[in-house]
C-alpha cells in the first residue's frame, strides 16, 4: 500500500510540473506561481510524499546502506531548505537613483516593506568588451553608510544578511533597480542537503552494497565472453614485425597522395582498407603494413584470399598497388630542380644517380627484412635510422618537422580510435576564439553533445562493439541538430548574465546526462528490434540482450547523478545570479520532471518490472521524449529565462 501511495504521488507531482509549464505559455507566471507553485495543495504533495517516502524507508531499512540512504535524505533536506524559504524568506526589488537615498523595497505582493539601513546609488556603469559597444557587464555602486558596496552580474552585494543582485537599468544611466533577498535559513538548510547530495551519490557510485558494482561486474563478464569469442575467430597469430621497428618504420618519410607524410598514415590508410580499421586482432596500423611487406604470404592469405570476408575485389585492388610499390616511394633524388622518389626493389634508375645511392635503394630494405626476420633489433634500428639519413642529405630542407610529423603520427592514432577529432578542433578553436568555453548556445552544446557521444564510443567500443553503430549515429543526429539551428553559429560575445564559470561546469554536466540518456534511448531501440526478430539461438540470444540492458542499465546511475550535479549547479548559479535558487522556470521544470522519470529505474528492486528486459528498454526509449521537451520543447514551445541561451 505505501509503495502504491508513493508511485501515485510521484506520478501527479509530474504531471502537475508538465501541466504547469503549459499552462503558463497561455495564462502567464504569475497565475501558475499563485495557483499552482505557490498554492497549498502542490507543497502538501510534497510534503505528504515525502513523510510517506520516509516511513518506506524506514519500513525498507535503508539505514544498513548508508550511502543510498544519505542520497534519499539529502533530498528531505533540499525539501525542507525550499520549504524554509518559501515561508519566511522576505524578496522584492529597490529602486535607486544616483545620490538619493532608500530604505524601502516592495516585495513579490507588491507591499512596501522596511530595510534596516539606507541605501544610496554612487554610480551605475556598463562595461564594454575591449574596443566594442557590446556589454560585458552591469555595474552598480552603492553607498552604505562609509561602505561602497559592488553589486554587478554574477556578483551579489551583501549588507546585513541582505543579498542585492543586479535586474535592470534607468535609460539615462541614473537609476538602477536591484533585486533583494533576505534568507539565511533556507539557502544554508538546502545548500547542506546540496553537499549531502553530492557525497550521496559519490558514496553510491562506489558502495560495493548498491547495484552499480553488480551491473559492473556483469558488463565485465560479458565483456570477457566477447573478447574470448572474437579471440577464437581471429586463429592463431599471425607473423608479425616487432612493435618496436614497426613503430619506427612508421617515422620514415613517404611520398603518398602527391604529398610527403610519415610511413605511418600509408600504414594507417592500407589497414583501414584491408581490415575495416586502423587496428585489428591487437596489431597497429603500422605492424599490418610492415608485417604484410616482410611476412606477405600468411598475411595476404588472411586478409586477401578469405572468402569469408566481403569487398575482396577492392582489398586486391589496394593490394596490386602495393606491390606496384605504390606505397613505399621513401628513397628522394634531387636531380637538377627535380626531386624523384623511388620504391625499393629492382626498378631501373637513371644513370646519373651514383651507383653507391643506386645500391642503397635497391638494397637497404632487404637488409631491413634480413634484420627484421633473423631478430638483429639493433641492426635494423640502425638500418632505419641510414634510410632517414639518406632523406634528409637529399632534400632535408623540404621534408616535414620532427614535430609535424609527430603531429600527424598523432593524429593517425587518433583516427584509429575514431576520436572526434574535426569536432575537439572545432569547439577548440570557438574556444580560443571567443575567450569562453564554447557552451553559450543550442549549436555549441549540440556540438559538444556530439563530441560526447563519440568520446563515449571510443571509451566503450572494445568492450560493447555493438555501440560502434550507435554512438557514431547519435553523434550524426547531434550534428544534423546544430545545422538545422545554426543561427548560433556565429561566435558572438557572451551576455553579461552568463559571465559565470558555474555556466560552463552546469551545462556540461547536463549535456553529459543528456548524451547518455540518448545512448540509453539507442540501446533500447536495438534491444526491442533483437527481441522482435529474436532469430537466432537462445544462448545467443539472451546473451546479445542481456549485454545491452547491463550497458544500459550501468549508464543509468552516472546519466542521473549528472543531471542532479546539472540541476543543482544551475541552482547555485541561479542563487548566485538573480538572489533565487529555484524559480519554477519552464527549462528548471522539465529537468527535474526529466530527472524525476530517469530516476525511477534506479528503483529496479522495489519495482519488479523493470527486470523484465522489454519493459525497461520501452520505458528507457520513451522516457528520452522529456529529454527532447526540456531541450527543444521549452526553447521554441513553452520560453522562459533559459530561452536566451538557446540552450
Amino acid at each position: 500500500m505505501t509503495k502504491k501511495l508513493i508511485i501515485a504521488l510521484y506520478t501527479l507531482i509530474v504531471a502537475c510540473i508538465g501541466l504547469a509549464t503549459v499552462i503558463e505559455k497561455y495564462r502567464g507566471t504569475a497565475f501558475v506561481s499563485e495557483h499552482i507553485y505557490g498554492a497549498w495543495w502542490f507543497s502538501a504533495l510534497w510534503a505528504v510524499l515525502t513523510l510517506v517516502a520516509l516511513a518506506y524507508i524506514m519500513k525498507q531499512r535503508l539505514h544498513k546502506r548508508a550511502a543510498v540512504m544519505l542520497l534519499h535524505i539529502s533530498f528531505v533536506v533540499i525539501l525542507a531548505g525550499a520549504l524554509t524559504t518559501h515561508l519566511f524568506a522576505r524578496r522584492g526589488t529597490v529602486r535607486l537613483r544616483a545620490n538619493a537615498a532608500e530604505m524601502t523595497f516592495v516585495d513579490k505582493d507588491n507591499k512596501v516593506e522596511q530595510l534596516p539601513f539606507t541605501l544610496m546609488l554612487e554610480e551605475f556603469r556598463i562595461v564594454n568588451y575591449p574596443g566594442t559597444d557590446a556589454p560585458l557587464d552591469y555595474q552598480s555602486v552603492i553607498r552604505h553608510g562609509d561602505e561602497e558596496v559592488l553589486v554587478s552580474m554574477n556578483h551579489i552585494g551583501y549588507i546585513d544578511g541582505y543579498r542585492l543582485f543586479q535586474k535592470s537599468y534607468d535609460s539615462d544611466g541614473e537609476g538602477v533597480t536591484l533585486g533583494v533577498s533576505y534568507d539565511p535559513y533556507g539557502i544554508a538548510i538546502t545548500y547542506a542537503g546540496y553537499l549531502m547530495l553530492l557525497v550521496g551519490m559519490i558514496a553510491t557510485l562506489l558502495s560495493r552494497k548498491t547495484q552499480m558494482r553488480s551491473l559492473y561486474r556483469k558488463t565485465m563478464l560479458t565483456t570477457v565472453l566477447v573478447l574470448t569469442s572474437v579471440s577464437a575467430s581471429a586463429g592463431d597469430r599471425l607473423p608479425a614485425v616487432d612493435k618496436d621497428i614497426a613503430r619506427r618504420m612508421g617515422t620514415i618519410h613517404v611520398l603518398y597522395n602527391n604529398r610527403i607524410c610519415p610511413l605511418n598514415t600509408v600504414a594507417t590508410d592500407f589497414a583501414i582498407k584491408m581490415t575495416g580499421s586502423a587496428s585489428w586482432h591487437g596489431y597497429s596500423a603500422d605492424e599490418i603494413f610492415f608485417s604484410w611487406m616482410i611476412y606477405y604470404s600468411p598475411w595476404e592469405k588472411e586478409l586477401l584470399n578469405n572468402s569469408k570476408r566481403k569487398g575482396a575485389a577492392d582489398r586486391a585492388a589496394v593490394a596490386e598497388m602495393f606491390y606496384n610499390g605504390q606505397f613505399t616511394k621513401i628513397f628522394p633524388y634531387c636531380l637538377g630542380n627535380q626531386v624523384s622518389w623511388y620504391s625499393p626493389g629492382g626498378q631501373v634508375l637513371p644513370r646519373e644517380i651514383p651507383v653507391k645511392e643506386q645500391f642503397f635503394i635497391k638494397q637497404s630494405m632487404d637488409f631491413l627484412t634480413e634484420s627484421i626476420v633473423t631478430g638483429q633489433h639493433d641492426r635494423a634500428v640502425e638500418i632505419i635510422a641510414k634510410i632517414k639519413l639518406f632523406q634528409r642529405s637529399m632534400i632535408g630542407e623540404v621534408l616535414p618537422s620532427e614535430t609535424k610529423t609527430k603531429a600527424e603520427i598523432f593524429y593517425n592514432k587518433l583516427r584509429s580510435v575514431k576520436f572526434p577529432v574535426l569536432i575537439t578542433a572545432q569547439l577548440g578553436l570557438r574556444w580560443w576564439l571567443s575567450g569562453h568555453i564554447p557552451l553559450s548556445n543550442g549549436y555549441e552544446t549540440m556540438l559538444f553533445m556530439a563530441w560526447l557521444l563519440l568520446l563515449l564510443t571510443v571509451i566503450l567500443f572494445r568492450r560493447f562493439r555493438f555501440i560502434l553503430w550507435i554512438g557514431p549515429l547519435a553523434a550524426l543526429c547531434c550534428l544534423l541538430v546544430a545545422m538545422m539551428t545554426g543561427s548560433g553559429s556565429e561566435i558572438t560575445p557572451l551576455m553579461p548574465v552568463l559571465q559565470s564559470p558555474l555556466l560552463s561546469v552546469h551545462v556540461m554536466t547536463v549535456m553529459c546526462a543528456y548524451a547518455l540518456f540518448f545512448m540509453q534511448m539507442l540501446l533500447g531501440i536495438q534491444a526491442l528490434i533483437l527481441i522482435k526478430r529474436n532469430n537466432s539461438s537462445p544462448d545467443t540470444f539472451h546473451h546479445s540482450l542481456d549485454r545491452t540492458t547491463a550497458l544500459s542499465q550501468l549508464l543509468l546511475y552516472p546519466a542521473v547523478f549528472l543531471l542532479t550535479t546539472g540541476i543543482f549547479l544551475g541552482a547555485v548559479w541561479a542563487n548566485v545570479s538573480w538572489g533565487n535558487y529555484w524559480s519554477w522556470d519552464p527549462k528548471e521544470s522539465w529537468a527535474l520532471i526529466t530527472l524525476m522519470v530517469y530516476a525511477v529505474p534506479l528503483h529496479k528492486a522495489s519495482l519488479g518490472i523493470f527486470s523484465n528486459p522489454r519493459f525497461y528498454h520501452i520505458y528507457m526509449v520513451s522516457a528520452f521524449l522529456a529529454v527532447l521537451v526540456t531541450y527543444f520543447g521549452v526553447n521554441y514551445l513553452l520560453g522562459g529565462m533559459h530561452s536566451y541561451a538557446g540552450n
